[in-house]
């Protein structure tokens, strides 16, 4: 999986002008009153021990009491249910790990304000979200402006998260090899006395440079810089640090900085009415992971009210520095040992493959023909994504894991009044 967590998103490539056929967005918010999106999500990792189920229905309301002025507000919930081995072991004798059963529900609530004067923008939004055994609060700002006829975007983000996990109540004394991990999240953020919350800050800037070079040709590029400080493992997870079998609560560093660019292209193919485009992503961060994602984009209208998109997207990543598939002692040869220790297979070398597609139905009324004799427009969107991905030394206890493969099927309907 990319590892994008806590990076805050830019909007896509945007038509400016002429180039507006480019990428076939929506009519302005100017011209909408108001705007409702119901969108679900599932995400599906069918594995024989570990198995993996999300589903996320969402829900985003806005309004615009006046021209300048827009107010919106949005629900997400992650429904997650599956198995996963608690304690990571490598490939050492007489250790045998179990997968654990778990199963939660995320709330995240969320909602802002933005102004627009001309050429120029100023949002402000906020969001909460409450699980049983994380917390997590945000603010973001975003400012942008439009020049050179409207050819020229630049946008500015920045996010601050303030969250709290929750973990055993072990002492800031207590050494990292004599701690240990949750077995459940009964207990957490009350006065239980085996249990405790950890902080989590956050912090991410973004910037974003869009071009209109010619009305069917257009790029973007985005650079994102990320600081992370505090508890940053996961508290249920435990990895064999000793050829014993003696397992610690997983320990990875408190801080950690991130940084990202990428580069999209976009041109719109106007004898097909198409638009193929292609973008580049590099990333790397203070845990000496380099990350490298290719990924190309192919979509056509078929009928003036259906389009269809495929794309494809690799990538591909080297460990972090302390990672290695073993903790049991010496230097391995694959990887160093040293005082921190890791069982996420998302900091071990690795590569992913992604294939799939959507298809979008738009049918646009006129203020004296709605839709449905209400809707200005009507718009309904599904997709299909399939993931592979590939791990290069990850092992439970010696055994390559079963749960790489992934699909991920996407729904949507919004109305705009």
């Amino acid at each position: 999986m990319q590892l994008t967590g806590g990076f805050l998103r830019v909007r896509p490539l945007l038509a400016l002008g002429a180039a507006s056929a480019v990428f076939a967005s929506a009519p302005p918010v100017r011209a909408q009153v108001a705007q409702a999106d119901l969108h679900t999500s599932a995400f599906v990792e069918p594995s024989k021990t570990s198995h993996l189920t999300v589903i996320t229905p969402a829900a985003n309301v806005a309004v615009q009491p006046a021209e300048f002025l827009d107010v919106h507000a949005a629900y997400t919930a992650d429904i997650v249910s599956g198995a996963t081995e608690a304690i990571k072991a490598g490939p050492v004798a007489d250790v045998v790990t179990a997968a654990t059963k778990f199963s939660d529900v995320r709330h995240q609530f969320g909602g802002g304000v933005a102004v627009t004067r001309k050429d120029t923008h100023l949002g402000v939004d906020y969001s909460y979200g409450t699980e049983s055994d994380y917390r997590s609060q945000s603010f973001a700002v975003n400012a942008g402006t439009e020049f050179f006829q409207k050819n020229t975007q630049i946008e500015l983000q920045y996010a601050r998260g303030f969250d709290k996990v929750c973990t055993t109540n072990y002492a800031a004394s207590t050494a990292p090899s004599g701690r240990t991990r949750l077995d459940s999240s009964k207990g957490c953020f009350t006065k239980t006395p085996d249990r405790a919350s950890r902080d989590v800050d956050l912090d991410t800037l973004q910037a974003a440079w869009t071009q209109a070079w010619t009305p069917v040709f257009a790029t973007q590029v985005v650079l994102t810089g990320a600081l992370q400080h505090g508890f940053l493992a996961n508290p249920y997870r435990g990895v064999v640090i000793t050829p014993s079998g003696e397992d610690a609560l997983e320990n990875h560093p408190e801080n950690r900085a991130r940084g990202a660019f990428s580069l999209h292209g976009k041109y719109f193919i106007k004898p097909i009415a198409a638009a193929a485009s292609a973008g580049v992503r590099l990333y790397r961060d203070t845990w000496d992971i380099f990350g490298q994602t290719y990924e190309v984009e192919f979509e056509k209208y078929v009928l003036p009210a259906l389009r269809v998109l495929v794309h494809g997207r690799y990538y591909h990543q080297n460990g972090a520095l302390f990672w290695s598939d073993d903790y049991t002692g010496g230097e391995p040869a694959d990887g160093p040992r040293g005082q921190y220790w890791s069982g996420d297979r998302e900091l071990s070398p690795l590569s992913s493959y992604l294939v799939g597609g959507r298809v979008l139905v738009a049918v646009q009324g006129t203020p004296d023909h709605r839709v449905l004799a209400v809707l200005l427009r009507l718009q309904g969107t599904a997709g299909l994504d399939i993931l592979k991905t590939q791990l290069k030394d990850f092992t439970w206890s010696g055994k390559k894991p079963d749960d790489t493969l992934a699909g991920m099927l996407s729904l949507g309907l919004r109305g705009e009044f």
